[in-house]
């Protein structure tokens, strides 16, 4: 009876239509009738151009480009050195050049913010993670993301993604030196000789092919003049193009189905082959197919608010960098994309900029993060966001609004430098309820702000999230998301880090807020409704919103409700009001961990209970203290590890507490810190966060005061509210 509930479940998840086109995609796999497709057109002879562009050889494709047809970005990546220069500086050539170098000496990077040792050109059927290694002739129709053989394969299909070809564009363009071109010909050409069309592992995902395609059109016109740069191996560039586009055609129904940004990819993927190579005799109908795809997975996936539904700030810029690349090309070749697409793009835009710290260009870990970064054309940290910002409002034709920096160099790639601005900058008018109603709360200033998450599930969650709070001081992410390290690895590290109790939160009884059925599958969705406004905290801040109050329903089978109120006091101090209210009333006692994800900085923990400690940067100071209505207890782990208790370890399920992701496949230390409440309902927990000492914390009996240069500013009272009234 449990097995027909939870199916009866998954098919409410999926849906119909989606679960329909699961199905047809997992019986053509599981039939052989895929792999049957897909050797009817494998080995490069079926790809010669006499039967897919009959009408034209490589001399002719150079001479199109290099006369402008279709046009691009650019023109040969070499007529970009004096922007590129000045906004590099000295320093910032020797830097690219550098990165360049690392990758022919066989140094690659991965997932934005890593590198491996993969020998050049790599080797391409290598997990440089683990040693291990997939078979080249395995057949991707009967292969899944993670196997014992080769671990978890997005660490060997990273380099075939053709990101490096990114940095050596850069150094090709700042010096002209024709080893950078070179390497990115010999690398295309080695890959395509172990690599037969579509019978090997990296064929697997329609995705990366339109990644490679979208690479391989960057480098064709960024080494368009070198000497490396032949007839020859243009045509077996166009001959890749082409059975890459094949390929992410024939599996469209299977990324519908995961309404997901691979859809977008692969849209973007077909409607780029149509539109950069026309001499492709399919290109007609990749162009039309590509076109509507990316109208219906834009519509469907992101809000006219501006929300991927995939909740995830990486996904949401790997998004935008795909719908820029889209939209920039477009105008250049007049192929009259539906101007929705470049409506949500601007929605979007502006709703992550929203989100995005001044000081440090970051924005939360927030959501799945995988590492993808696939336009890495400026020379900023992969958790930066500037470069989506100042891109996008250059393609977007907004007026600027950062100021000049290296972020800027993503404009010049995409030949967006001199786009016309905006008479009013619409991206800088929408207005906080609009953000609100997202389910994505900011409050606070400018330099000291909150992120709260508070929404509700139209489309499948991945993250068991709701209440999470993310607070940042200064470019400062001092209570931070852990992000996602693995999706494929050996427990707890198989997508690990999306339950309930590694996020800021309250976890009840030891169990999510949802039921997990998988590692990207959750069912029984908490819903969480909220609202944020501007109280009378901070009578010297009457224009910041600097309250939320909210709530949600993950345990509402066994009759509890969190409520979280979040109180922005000033600059240097916050206070979290965390009510765990009995709405069944008298069901016992119950488990309460209330946690915390703070930076590794030195920490020296003053009182357990209530809890008191303080974290270190420099010379600032951090003080976090957390008051309860019933005794509590504390602890700290940092890396897998309890710090306050060392000989106590930690129970089952708890060893991924302690650890942050910035990305894919990094894992660094951090420091968790619970607090933990056995208590019968109603129960109460107060977080006060200061900041040096500008803000005097008192305990009144009941009652915690805040106060400066004696005044009082603040005051909440410890005791528990009944239910029917927390949100009060």
């Amino acid at each position: 009876m449990v097995k027909l509930g939870t199916m009866l479940q998954l098919a409410r998840t999926f849906g119909a239509r989606d679960g329909m086109l699961r199905l047809k995609y997992e019986l053509q796999r599981g039939s052989g009738l895929m792999a049957r497709r897909m050797q009817s057109v494998a080995g490069w002879r079926s790809w010669q151009l006499k039967k897919i562009a009959p009408e034209t050889w490589g001399a002719k494709i150079i001479a199109a480009r290099r006369n402008g047809q279709p046009p691009f970005f650019f023109q040969d990546a070499r007529t970009l050195a004096g922007d590129l220069k000045a906004i590099l500086g000295s320093r910032g050539e020797e830097i690219a050049l550098g990165q360049a170098d690392k990758i022919l000496a066989g140094t690659f990077p991965y997932f934005g913010r890593l590198n491996f040792s993969c020998g050049f050109p790599p080797r391409w059927f290598h997990n440089p993670a683990t040693g291990q290694s997939v078979s080249p002739t395995r057949p991707w129709t009967r292969m899944r993301f993670a196997d014992p053989e080769y671990g978890d394969l997005k660490f060997i299909l990273e380099p075939s993604r053709f990101l490096f070809v990114y940095p050596l564009a850069r150094a090709y363009a700042i010096s002209g030196e024709e080893r950078f071109a070179e390497a990115f010909w010999a690398s295309l050409e080695d890959w395509a000789e172990q690599n037969s069309p579509m019978s090997g592992p990296l064929w697997i995902c329609g995705q990366e092919s339109s990644l490679r395609i979208m690479s391989w059109s960057f480098a064709l016109y960024a080494f368009l003049d070198a000497r490396a740069t032949t007839p020859p191996r243009v045509e077996l560039l166009l001959s890749m193009v082409a059975a890459h586009a094949w390929r992410a055609a024939q599996t469209l129904g299977y990324a519908r189905s995961q309404r997901s940004n691979h859809l977008i990819s692969e849209a973007v993927g077909l409607w780029t082959t149509g539109t950069l190579f026309p001499e492709l005799k399919d290109s007609p109908a990749w162009l039309q197919q590509g076109g509507e795809s990316l109208l219906e997975a834009v519509i469907d996936q992101i809000s006219p608010a501006g929300v991927l539904f995939q909740n995830s700030f990486n996904y949401q810029r790997m998004v935008l960098q795909q719908l820029l690349w889209v939209i920039r090309l477009d105008e250049l070749n007049s192929q009259n994309l539906n101007p929705v697409i470049r409506d949500r793009a601007a929605a979007a835009l502006a709703f992550i900029e929203h989100f995005v710290d001044e000081k440090s260009g970051q924005a939360p870990n927030h959501g799945s993060n995988d590492g993808s970064y696939i336009l890495p054309i400026a020379q900023t940290d992969f958790l930066d966001y500037r470069p989506l910002i100042a891109l996008g409002r250059r393609v977007l034709g907004q007026s600027k609004k950062l100021p000049d920096g290296p972020w800027d160099e993503a404009a010049v790639w995409i030949g967006a430098k001199n786009s016309p601005r905006a008479k009013q900058d619409e991206l800088g008018h929408r207005t906080r309820v609009e953000v609100s109603t997202t389910g994505f709360h900011r409050l606070g200033s400018k330099n000291s702000w909150a992120l709260v998450r508070a929404g509700r599930h139209a489309r499948r969650p991945f993250q068991a999230d709701q209440l999470h709070v993310d607070l940042w001081w200064n470019g400062i992410n001092l209570a931070r998301d852990a992000g996602t390290y693995l999706y494929n690895g050996d427990q707890p590290w198989d997508n690990g880090l999306a339950g309930t109790q590694v996020h800021n939160t309250v976890t009840v009884d030891g169990k999510d807020q949802m039921r997990r059925a998988g590692r990207f599958l959750w069912l029984n969705w908490a819903q969480a409704s909220g609202r944020s406004f501007s109280g009378s905290i901070t009578p010297s801040h009457s224009d910041v919103i600097d309250s939320f109050e909210g709530s949600h329903n993950g345990y509402r089978k066994v009759g509890i409700t969190h409520h979280r109120k979040v109180h922005f006091v000033g600059e240097n101090a916050w206070v979290v009001i965390d009510d765990v209210v009995d709405d069944l009333l008298g069901s016992g006692e119950h488990d309460l961990q209330l946690h915390w994800l703070s930076p590794d900085f030195p920490l020296e923990v003053i009182s357990e209970a209530p809890f008191a400690a303080t974290l270190l940067s420099g010379r600032q100071r951090f003080q976090w203290n957390i008051f309860s209505s019933s005794p509590g207890r504390a602890s700290v782990v940092r890396a897998g590890k309890n710090v306050l208790q060392p000989s106590a370890g930690l129970s089952k399920g708890m060893e991924v507490l302690g650890y942050e992701s910035p990305t894919y496949g990094q894992l660094n230390p951090a420091i968790s810190i619970l607090y933990s409440v056995r208590d019968s309902l109603p129960s109460r927990v107060v977080t006060v966060i200061l900041v040096g000492h500008e803000m005097q914390l008192k305990v009144d009996g009941r009652v915690l005061r805040l106060s400066r240069d004696g005044a009082q500013v603040y005051h909440v009272n410890l005791s528990p509210v009944q239910a029917g009234t927390a949100s009060r």
